[in-house]
């Protein structure tokens, strides 16, 4: 509990500012390239109008330093800083000094004021309390005619060089501020502790919410909250205390990502930050994320001049998904050059539940190492509420559809063969004397022109692949079909495949590797693959048959089943592009057949998917199999929609909203939802809408 005299009034005297915020400014203040000082808040040759509040801790002072200053680019050669010395004892309990400085007049500073920072350094002379800090550091707005307290979120005092704090300003609630406060306090002291304070400055973005200036930092200790993670390429992070604005006190977090030379693969690396807030509703209460980021000067670029392609993701709810944020229309960005850039990325409207960020360095063809500087992270606030849900339904398709419901633009969503441990060559084209084939009929497909580059296709997977949706990517042998559409509405095929190459995928899309087309006037219909001993074919809808391509003994002999390992069949999609996200095939049946023996054959008329034949391998959604009894309707919805619930009426004259009782899946940008017949009131008329109830109604 805070010991304070609300009603305490400060003798009239020298003050802090003037009356408009235009006036705060010291004239050189525009060198901090960022920050904007107060008045005298420099401390170049005095510290007046500072005091103690003497009901605070006995014989503290606050008085001028001229010995001790925080240099910062563009300051004056001569300066000094505010001391404050805080008279603490050994004694036990809540010990608290307390220093103020009044403005002027009454200052507004609602939806003005960003945030207030300042720099801090713990003489040595002062004493460490048991647990090795100096106390919690606060800044307090003196606000209206009581001179009320708005404490703004503190910090915690460790070391004794100079230090940058920033401090949050509410966006509202702050508008005649009296006073600025400076309060040191916390149980148990051992003695005095004297602080210097410099270049107390504010920033005129007042929708913009700190998430981490990278102050404080120490070039010997790990940053806290940074992890690499180690399925990526080697990285480190360390604190760099090159700081975007010249600022001694403060740094930036550097990013090594530890690329070596591949001409012809894909390499990234990935670190992940914890908010230090925590969990937040980035989808109600931002809309952008902002950062400060640079290329090294030491960085290795590509063949291209660029340094690969840097995104800043989400990570989003227990299930830690990644959400993209957009720049410029797309996922990501390249630098080029070794300058500063400030970024502004919107962020996804199904970020509700944000509690770290993801920086990601990708491409192909990187040559080496790429180190990043990242710097001033912040959320901009939403200047309104975010628009309430629209809703769209459409007649559900039956039988089985792949939807791309994942949020990775390059999510598989497929379903596989289920394993058969008795029989685990039961799918093998190896040693074979009949031709073996693959069929996948696709019913309807993405339009091309609108959604390029979204993908069909199946893989033959040997060995024990785990749950994972992308073994072509994880698992280090595989045959792929490639399907996909063309703007004229057909389609063509390719003939991938990899041996021996774990975690990667160069092999697949190398040039060099054994690789065949085939082209067709038609994406809809039956795409084949037909492995007759050891040489593939692929055979188009149209009929077009592809030349052959024999990809050998040594190869052939990884897609054998050992006796333990079965081989698995993939029939799947996959988005390639965030615009893709949500859409879906529907599958008019699959195939597996030995000469004329048929091993395999569904054409998903049933009650359900049969576990027997096949195992859905998707998020949520990704596999969607509807009985033809149960082909009611797809409701769909717009996000943001926390709080609101579908309901039903079956009149608008005297309508009776009642809640439908659904689960949605999320897909793309949307909510869907299957509703099946059964689920709808009966009537000639029925009504659905989104509603959003008063907290704590029925």
């Amino acid at each position: 509990m805070n010991n304070y005299n609300e009603s305490f009034r400060p003798k009239r005297g020298c003050f802090l500012g003037a009356t408009t915020l235009a006036a705060l400014a010291a004239s050189w203040a525009t060198a901090q390239a960022g920050d904007t000082l107060f008045t005298n808040s420099g401390f170049d040759a005095d510290a007046a109008g500072w005091y103690w509040e003497n009901w605070s801790a006995a014989g503290s002072t606050a008085a001028f330093d001229g010995a001790n200053n925080s240099v910062v680019s563009g300051s004056p050669a001569a300066s000094g800083s505010l001391k404050l010395v805080s008279a603490f004892t050994s004694a036990s309990g809540y010990q608290q000094a307390v220093y103020t400085v009044p403005l002027a007049g009454p200052e507004n500073y609602n939806g003005q004021i960003g945030a207030v920072s300042f720099d801090v350094k713990v003489d040595e002379s002062s004493t460490t309390r048991a647990d090795g800090d100096y106390g919690w550091l606060e800044l307090v707005l003196r606000q209206g005619n009581n001179w009320d307290w708005v404490v703004l979120p503190g910090v915690r005092l460790n070391g004794n060089g100079w230090q940058r704090v920033t401090y949050q300003v509410p966006k509202d609630g702050v508008d005649s501020i009296r006073a600025l406060t400076i309060k040191l306090g916390e149980n148990d002291f051992l003695g005095p502790v004297t602080l210097n304070v410099d270049n107390i400055a504010y920033t005129t973005h007042p929708d913009d919410v700190v998430i981490s200036n990278v102050d404080n930092g120490s070039v010997d200790v790990a940053p806290d909250g940074w992890t690499w993670e180690n399925w990526s390429v080697q990285g480190l992070f360390s604190f760099d205390p090159a700081d975007t604005h010249g600022r001694s006190t403060s740094g930036t977090i550097k990013l090594e990502h530890q690329f070596t030379s591949v001409p012809n693969g894909y390499q990234q690396s990935v670190f992940t930050y914890a908010l230090p807030g925590g969990e937040v509703d980035a989808a109600k209460d931002y809309s952008f994320v902002n950062l400060d980021v640079k290329v090294d000067a030491s960085s290795t670029p590509r063949a291209s001049g660029d340094y690969g392609y840097f995104e800043v993701i989400l990570r989003n709810g227990s299930g830690w998904d990644w959400l993209a944020t957009e720049i410029d229309g797309a996922s990501g960005t390249r630098f080029t050059d070794n300058e500063w850039h400030h970024l502004t990325l919107k962020l996804s409207p199904l970020a509700s539940q944000v509690h770290h960020l993801t920086f990601k360095v990708g491409e192909n063809g990187l040559l080496g190492p790429v180190t990043l500087n990242i710097d001033n992270l912040s959320f901009t606030r939403n200047t309104a509420p975010p628009p309430p849900p629209t809703m769209g339904f459409a007649k559900a398709q039956a039988g089985l559809s792949l939807v791309t419901t994942s949020n990775d633009q390059y999510g598989r969503h497929n379903i596989y063969t289920t394993d058969d441990l008795e029989n685990p060559a039961k799918y093998s084209f190896v040693g074979v004397t009949e031709p073996v084939s693959y069929s996948f009929t696709l019913n309807s497909y993405p339009d091309a022109t609108a959604y390029p580059g979204f993908q069909a296709h199946i893989f033959l997977v040997p060995g024990t692949p785990g749950t994972e949706t992308s073994p072509d990517w994880n698992e280090p042998t595989l045959i792929f079909m490639d399907i996909k559409a063309n703007a004229a509405g057909g389609g063509n095929a390719t003939f991938r495949i990899k041996t021996d190459q774990a975690g990667n995928n160069t092999e697949l899309y190398g040039g060099g590797d054994p690789h065949t087309t085939v082209n067709s006037a038609a994406i809809l219909g039956t795409w084949t693959l037909t492995a007759n001993g050891n040489i593939f074919t692929m055979t188009a809808p149209d009929g077009t048959v592809s030349d052959p391509i024999d990809i050998g003994d040594e190869a052939a002999a990884y897609f054998k089943g050992d006796g333990v390992s079965p081989l698995r069949v993939y029939f799947g999609v996959q988005p390639n592009g965030d615009a893709n996200k949500g859409q879906s095939v529907s599958v008019g049946g699959v195939q597996i057949k030995k000469g004329a023996q048929v091993l395999a054959a569904d054409n998903f008329t049933g009650n359900e998917l049969d576990p027997t034949l096949w195992t859905p391998n998707a998020t949520a959604g990704g596999v969607r199999f509807i009985p033809a009894s149960e082909a009611g309707y797809v409701i769909s919805w717009t996000v943001p929609d926390a709080g609101f619930e579908v309901q039903t009426s079956t009149s608008l004259k005297d309508p009776n909203w009642t809640k439908l009782e659904v689960t949605p899946v999320t897909v793309g940008q949307q909510r869907q939802v299957v509703v099946p017949p059964s689920a709808i009131p009966a009537g000639d008329e029925v009504y659905l809408r989104m509603y959003q109830p008063e907290p704590g109604a029925e």
